[in-house]
């Protein structure tokens, strides 16, 4: 009786998980892991000279479903003014095709310079948060143009 009702159970949850009837459980594994780096660098850092002409957040993914939807927000977290406190600067996103999905987002130095200070790059896959990566621009030589 007892192998009887542990078969039929194994047998609903196989029948359920595949119908979608179940909610997926949490692996533990993000499904998302990113890095930034300077134009046209591959080494990941997380400072950045006022001069930098752009800021890449080169993102991979893992176990991501065709149609997931990642997303990027790049905040201005404290850049010496007080309006600007942990302020949306812009957001993107991008459809999945496969598990192993990658991509960039990018966000190109002002017209008027990088505010030195303390700022935050969040990735999300379907509206959940999967990454925040904090970044600093320091202050120093800025590319004059004309």
């Amino acid at each position: 009786m007892r192998r009887t009702f542990i078969l039929a159970t194994i047998a609903f949850i196989a029948v359920h998980a595949e119908s979608g009837d179940l909610a997926a459980q949490p692996t533990g594994k993000k499904l998302v892991h990113a890095v930034l780096t300077k134009e046209n660098a591959t080494e990941p850092t997380t400072t950045f000279p006022s001069d930098t002409s752009k800021i890449r957040a080169i993102w991979k993914g893992n176990a991501l479903k065709l149609g997931d939807v990642v997303g990027a927000v790049w905040i201005a977290e404290d850049v010496g003014h007080s309006a600007l406190k942990d302020r949306e600067i812009t957001e993107a996103t991008v459809v999945a095709y496969k598990p192993d999905d990658d991509g960039v987002f990018s966000l190109a130095r002002p017209k008027e310079g990088w505010p030195a200070g303390r700022y935050r790059f969040d990735i999300y896959v379907n509206n959940k948060l999967a990454e925040s990566l904090s970044f600093t621009i320091e202050p120093g030589v800025t590319i004059e143009t004309h």
